[in-house]
């Protein structure tokens, strides 16, 4: 009862503390956020270039003629233009649409692996914040006892071995309550880095995901990975069919000459036989070959990304049993047995060793079911990132 009060005093303490959503929103105006909207759109339009024809040439030329009859300034002035693909446009702006939308997919994907990396960060600290504020009433409360222990030795109740025994315990839980100290710290600074611009000296940890058994997966073909790799496979298809076609382009040049006293105006056509170049098959080879290679990695990728989610929903499910039953089965057996073991020293009837044998029980498995909860965060995180899920997103399967 007095380890539930004093934690209630610390949690109202927390003032003025960030919760998960108000550090995702300034992670949208991040450096790290904006380095990767800006490099999305200079990919996209370096991409956009492939579209787009050579400009217009301007083209002048002035000379000197003299004849025997006559003599003065010729020139000649003229447009030209090269056409890439003119018969096969579609098939390139197809190419260049998908390219496009494998870009903003691969844009999606890390600003969401960016996402989930700071909300698996938050949870960790607040579970850390959490086993700091536990080892420090567990260690408050042993202290206490340990004082009762040392006047129950100095009654010649117990022995100096048992008084040693039980002193040790004391300083490995004050050692343990250092170490969860400095692993929050670090917990809490690595956060801090993750969201710059924001200042992150608490943590409200009221929103923690629930802990569930069993998370369900999405459809996997809706994973931005395998996006991203479709859409390529389908812009090398495109591309292929672009360099398929006959004409790989066409030129046209329009021409006014001023030749002393004649005027000439001319118009050429240009096109070259791709037929004759090994140019043209190279690259539909090439393309060809891109789409075969895409058409594997992305077989590989989904197979991958099954097995490891499998996986991770194994791990998910061990921890969670583990958790639930130290959360539901020992910790109130470890309870009921400190009551139990509190009362028959009181009455005379019980020692004061059982009674802190019994403590230090239930204070092991406390800090066992934290370490676990830890652990089960860090898992989850880790499905998200692989299965793509949405941040929330979480299903609950029912066996």
């Amino acid at each position: 009862m007095k380890l539930t009060v004093l934690f209630t005093l610390l949690m109202a303490l927390n003032l003025n503390a960030q919760n998960l959503a108000e550090i995702l929103d300034v992670l949208k105006t991040s450096k790290k956020v904006q380095v990767i909207l800006e490099k999305t759109k200079s990919n996209v339009a370096q991409n956009e270039l492939k579209s787009l024809n050579k400009a217009p040439e301007l083209g002048f030329n002035i000379s000197h003629a003299k004849d025997s009859d006559d003599s003065g300034l010729e020139y000649a002035i003229g447009f030209s233009q090269t056409l890439s693909h003119p018969f096969s446009t579609s098939s390139r702006d197809s190419g260049v649409k998908y390219l496009e939308k494998a870009i903003e997919q691969s844009s999606k994907y890390q600003l969401h692996i960016l996402e989930l990396e700071v909300a698996s960060r938050y949870h960790k600290t607040c579970v850390s914040k959490e086993m700091r504020n536990k080892s420090k009433l567990l260690f408050i409360e042993q202290s206490k006892r340990f004082e009762q222990l040392q006047k129950a030795y100095d009654l010649g109740e117990i022995s100096r071995k048992n008084l040693l025994f039980n002193k040790l315990d004391l300083v490995k839980l004050k050692q343990k309550l250092s170490a969860n100290k400095k692993t929050y710290l670090v917990e809490l600074l690595n956060l801090q880095e993750s969201v710059e611009g924001m200042s992150i000296s608490k943590v409200s940890c009221d929103d923690l995901f629930p802990l569930l058994r069993n998370v369900e997966l999405r459809d996997v073909s809706e994973h931005r990975e395998l996006k991203e790799i479709e859409y390529k496979q389908n812009s090398s298809k495109a591309f292929y069919n672009m360099y398929d076609s006959f004409f790989d382009s066409l030129g046209y040049e329009l021409m006014y000459e001023q030749e002393l006293d004649t005027k000439r105006y001319s118009v050429g056509i240009s096109i070259p036989i791709g037929s004759l170049s090994l140019q043209k098959e190279k690259q539909k080879v090439h393309y060809l070959h891109m789409n075969s290679a895409y058409i594997a990695q992305k077989v590989a990728r989904q197979e991958h990304i099954n097995n490891v989610s499998n996986l991770l929903q194994l791990k998910l499910q061990v921890l969670y049993s583990d958790y639930m039953l130290l959360e539901l089965n020992i910790l109130p057996l470890n309870l009921e047995l400190v009551e139990l073991s509190k009362s028959a020293y009181t009455e005379g009837e019980g020692t004061i060793m059982e009674y802190l044998d019994a403590t230090r029980s239930y204070s092991e498995n406390l800090l066992e079911m934290l370490e676990i909860k830890k652990n089960y965060y860090i898992e989850l995180f880790e499905l998200y990132k692989k299965a793509d899920l949405k941040l929330g997103e979480i299903y609950e399967k029912i066996d």
